[in-house]
This record gives structure tokens, sequence and C-alpha cells, in this order.
């Protein structure tokens, strides 16, 4: 083996220990970020229900609006049909 085959083995033999430990040192990361992306989920899930529940409580509202005008259209057919207050 000469200088120049071992030189190329010893710089291939470095690569690979060098990839192997930036996989380690950034998988690490990786594993101390995932308690935090799992949290954000739970967060984003508990966002969307929240938002859900607003828009049954909107449309609740909503009807509820809807029947008052109801309800108040019918009072002023009712006073319209009245007789004028005699006075005295």
């Amino acid at each position: 083996m000469n200088v120049f085959e071992f030189l190329a083995l010893a710089v291939v033999a470095i690569s690979v220990c060098g990839v192997f430990a930036v996989d380690r040192i950034l998988g690490g990361r990786r594993a101390l970020k995932q308690p935090e992306l799992m949290l954000a989920e739970r967060h984003i899930e508990a966002l969307e229900q929240r938002i859900a529940e607003l828009e049954r409580h909107t449309d609740d509202l909503r009807q509820q609006l809807e029947w008052n005008k109801r309800l108040l259209e019918a009072q002023d057919r009712v006073l319209q049909q009245l007789p004028p207050a005699v006075s005295r």
C-alpha cells in the first residue's frame, strides 16, 4: 500500500466518522426538540377545538338574534294594528 492509498483510506474513514458524529449531534438536538413539537401540536389542537366551540357559539347567537328580530317585527305589527290611544 503506497502513501496515496493510505491517505485516501484515512480521508474516507475520517469522513465516515464525521458523518456519524454530525448525525449524533443533530439527532440529539432533534430529540430535544421533539417534546417541544408535541407540546406545540397539543396547543394547536386545543386552539382548533376552541375555534370550533366559538363558531358553534356564534351560530347560536346568530339564531337568537334572528328570533329576537322576528319577535320585534311581530310586536311592531301588533302595535300598528292597535287603535290610537285616547287622550284624557
